[in-house]
């Protein structure tokens, strides 16, 4: 484990410390989604950890910094990802966060504080609360999936003929860390906020996913033919819905 990741896991845990069951929430923009005051709280603090250790790096973040794009030198951060799963008291939300340097993911950390697993993942491979993780290899038809973003039944309807084995885990860091994990067979994340997908997906390399990560096309899978799979019927289409 690198110096990064320790501080990442310590900086992560640290934040979880903040969350309570008295919490606010509010309506995030008027599409229905929502934000707590631990968003915000827990961006803060990891933000203000990040400047006093890493000064010279940027930082892209969903509630502070979401104008920012990814750079040389840089730190990702998702608060809670999965808010609405959050305030609906469901286990399935993540802390996440990663960093860049010279402009290749390094160090990612994704925590399940409801769930007490702690997914990293720096050079040396992909763990899970300290035990390497490896991601499975089941046939398509047999695998669990996940499709994040726009245009889903969609998707789903396309995958049909392939597998029946679709799962809603309402965040696309766990989904990740489910493929690191050998729970989820592949997730595809159709949307370009890099807070979402940037920590999952370094995660899932390491434990041995394949990936596509083009526009709107993030998926890791764990296999080439099961990625491409995905690409070809659960990327979003024009009449999607």
């Amino acid at each position: 484990m690198n110096q990064t990741t320790k501080f990442l896991i310590d900086i992560v845990k640290r934040a979880s410390e903040l969350i309570t069951d008295d919490f606010e929430v509010n309506a995030k923009g008027n599409d229905g989604d929502l934000v707590t005051n631990f968003d915000y709280e827990i961006e803060k603090f990891i933000i203000g950890e990040i400047n006093k250790a890493y000064p010279n790096y940027d930082i892209i973040s969903e509630e502070f910094n979401t104008d920012g794009k990814l750079t040389e030198n840089c730190f990702v951060i998702d608060p809670i990802d999965g808010t609405i799963t959050f305030a609906h008291g469901c286990p399935d939300w993540a802390i996440q966060v990663a960093c860049i340097k010279g402009g290749e993911t390094v160090s990612a950390v994704i925590f399940l504080p409801k769930l007490g697993e702690l997914y990293w993942a720096d050079e040396t491979g992909a763990f899970l609360n300290g035990k390497p993780v490896k991601v499975n290899t089941l046939p398509v038809h047999k695998c669990l999936f996940e499709v994040h973003g726009k245009g889903r039944l969609s998707a789903l309807t396309r995958m049909l003929p392939y597998s029946k084995h679709f799962r809603r885990s309402g965040s696309a860091a766990v989904s990740f860390a489910f493929v690191a994990a050998g729970r989820f067979g592949g997730v595809i994340f159709r949307n370009e906020s890099v807070w979402d997908y940037v920590p999952g997906m370094f995660i899932a390399k390491q434990a041995g996913a394949f990936l596509i990560n083009e526009y709107e096309c993030h998926i890791a899978a764990n296999s080439k033919d099961f990625a491409e799979l995905l690409k070809r019927e659960a990327i979003f289409k024009n009449g999607d819905k």
